[in-house]
């Protein structure tokens, strides 16, 4: 068990992100650094209270919604009493009313922020990029476990009325929407941005990275990504972005703690329902064992 003194705690950085005074928790290590912690967002080696501030920078999206809940009752143990948790993911409520407004002029700057959306299938495509897209984060098989379907990195989208039901069950009873780079925290003024560049917001795109001589590619034959520049700094994609910030009221016992993926009121539960196939499940225990 990794113990640090009321730390401030990047959750899900990346290992090209640095910030003086902070630490990171990534599945990677950064290189050559006392501050990289190895882990995943819902069980963080760190003992309990040990943090003063979290953040967290589109990742949300990227976690099955079924265990989001999980990860922030995680935040809550790790925070300290009066601790900060500000969070970033996209803006379903704003996307979704771009969608329905038919606002192409939302989309294609939108596209300025994520050249990866797809643009293939229209309107409505850009939209479902946001909720679910292409990644290496989650993989996905039939129900048979004998056929890779393909990896995914957006799993969900969430409003910020949602966000601050699941935030309030855990704890954290003061939960505000945000705008960009404004906090109660002064280290949230500064936006992302590239190390040795000015410190101010601009779109992480080719354009953007031609310009500055900038190397950002995901190599096909290797696979691997090519990144020759670190970034630091906090907020990102103002245009698409859901900015929470909510702060510490109570701790959570998680030992009476109520699961609400198994409420009467949440289809979720049927998520688990293959679980009680003997075929499915004698193959499942199979693959965890290797």
């Amino acid at each position: 068990m990794i113990s640090y003194k009321k730390i401030k705690l990047n959750v899900g950085a990346s290992p090209i992100w640095q910030q003086q005074g902070w630490h990171t928790l990534d599945h990677k290590y950064r290189d050559n650094s006392e501050t990289s912690i190895l882990g995943d967002a819902s069980n963080i080696p760190l003992k309990d209270k040990s943090c003063s501030v979290l953040f967290s920078s589109h990742m949300f999206e990227h976690i099955p919604h079924t265990k989001l809940e999980k990860i922030i009752l995680e935040f809550n143990r790790v925070l300290d009493l009066g601790g900060i948790v500000r969070i970033l993911t996209p803006n379903l409520k704003k996307i979704a009313k771009a969608y329905a407004e038919n606002d192409y002029d939302f989309f294609n700057l939108a596209r300025e922020e994520d050249e990866n959306i797809r643009t293939d299938l229209g309107i409505g495509g850009m939209f479902m990029n946001f909720i679910v897209s292409p990644g290496q984060d989650t993989a996905l098989f039939n129900r048979n476990l004998d056929e890779f379907i393909a990896g995914y990195a957006h799993l969900y989208c969430y409003d910020f009325e949602m966000l601050k039901i699941l935030f309030k069950k855990n704890g954290f009873e003061e939960v505000y929407e945000k705008d960009f780079c404004v906090s109660v925290e002064q280290d949230f003024e500064t936006p992302l941005h590239v190390i040795g560049l000015e410190p101010k917001w601009q779109n992480f795109n080719k354009k953007f990275y031609d310009k500055n001589n900038l190397i950002h590619y995901y190599d096909d034959k290797e696979g691997k990504y090519n990144i020759n520049f670190k970034v630091t700094g906090f907020d990102r994609d103002p245009m698409t972005s859901l900015i929470l910030e909510a702060k510490k009221t109570k701790d959570v016992n998680i030992n009476d703690y109520e699961d609400s993926n198994f409420s009467k009121s949440n289809y979720n539960r049927y998520a688990w329902s293959l679980l009680k196939d003997s075929n499915f499940k004698t193959k499942l225990n199979k693959i965890k064992k290797l």
